[in-house]
C-alpha cells in the first residue's frame, strides 16, 4: 500500500506539475517527468489524480487561487481608480517575480490548439478579472471621472490586454526582451519606475480627472 504524502509532498507534485505545463504545455508535458521532479513514482501521482487532465487542473485552480488574492488585495470599492490600477500593476509584477511558472502556463494555454479546454479554462480564468474590472470602470463613470462614452466591457478587455502583456513580460523571455527593446534596459530593469509609467499610460487612456 502507498504511503500517504504529506502536504509538503502534494504540494511538491503540484509545482512541479505546473513548471512542466508551462515549459511543455499540456500536450507535452510528462506525467513520468513530474514524478521524477517530485521525488514519487507515477503510481503516487495516480493515487491523488485521475488521469493528466485533473492533475492539470488542480495547478489551474491553485494557481487562480494564488491570482485572486492578489487581486483582491488590489481591488476593493473603498479605492480610488487610481490607487487600483496602481495596486493591480505592483501586484501583477510582484506575482510574475514570485510565481513566473504560473504566467508561463497561462501562457501555454493561451497559444493551445484544443478549442474545447482553452473555452473552458478560459471561462474559468477570465470570469472574475472581467467582471471587477469593468465593475470598477462602471464606479469611475458614475463619479465622473473616466469618460461615460467608454464601453465598461470593452475597457475591461483592452486594460487586461495590457496586464496580460506586463505577466509575459517579466515571466517569458522573449517578452522581457521585447519589453527592454521598447522602453530601454534601465527603465526595463526598475520594476517601481515601469509600474509608474504603466498607471500613467493608463489613465490618460481612459481620460480620468481627478477632482
Amino acid at each position: 500500500m502507498l504511503k500517504k504524502l504529506t502536504e509538503d509532498q502534494q504540494a511538491l507534485i503540484i509545482e512541479q506539475a505546473t513548471c512542466e505545463f508551462a515549459e511543455k504545455g499540456y500536450k507535452g508535458a510528462g506525467l513520468s517527468t513530474i514524478a521524477k521532479n517530485a521525488g514519487v513514482s507515477v503510481g503516487v501521482i495516480y493515487k491523488y489524480y485521475a488521469d493528466k487532465e485533473e492533475l492539470f487542473h488542480a495547478c489551474v485552480s491553485k494557481s487562480i487561487d494564488y491570482l485572486d488574492e492578489a487581486l483582491s488585495r488590489a481591488g476593493g470599492e473603498d479605492k480610488s481608480l487610481p490607487d487600483m490600477i496602481r495596486a493591480l500593476v505592483n501586484q501583477t509584477q510582484v506575482a510574475c517575480r514570485e510565481r513566473p511558472e504560473y504566467f508561463r502556463m497561462y501562457h501555454q494555454i493561451t497559444t493551445s490548439d484544443d478549442a474545447e479546454q482553452a473555452k473552458e479554462l478560459a471561462e474559468i480564468i477570465e470570469r472574475p478579472s472581467a467582471k471587477a474590472y469593468k465593475d470598477a470602470i462602471r464606479r469611475a463613470q458614475k463619479e465622473g471621472l473616466i469618460d461615460g462614452q467608454l464601453d465598461a466591457g470593452a475597457g475591461a478587455f483592452f486594460f487586461d490586454n495590457l496586464m496580460m502583456m506586463l505577466h509575459y513580460a517579466y515571466s517569458c523571455t522573449y517578452y522581457t526582451e521585447r519589453m527592454s527593446i521598447y522602453c530601454g534596459k534601465k527603465l526595463a530593469a526598475s520594476e517601481k519606475k515601469l509600474g509608474e509609467q504603466m498607471v500613467r499610460f493608463i489613465l490618460n487612456g481612459l481620460g480620468y480627472k481627478e477632482r
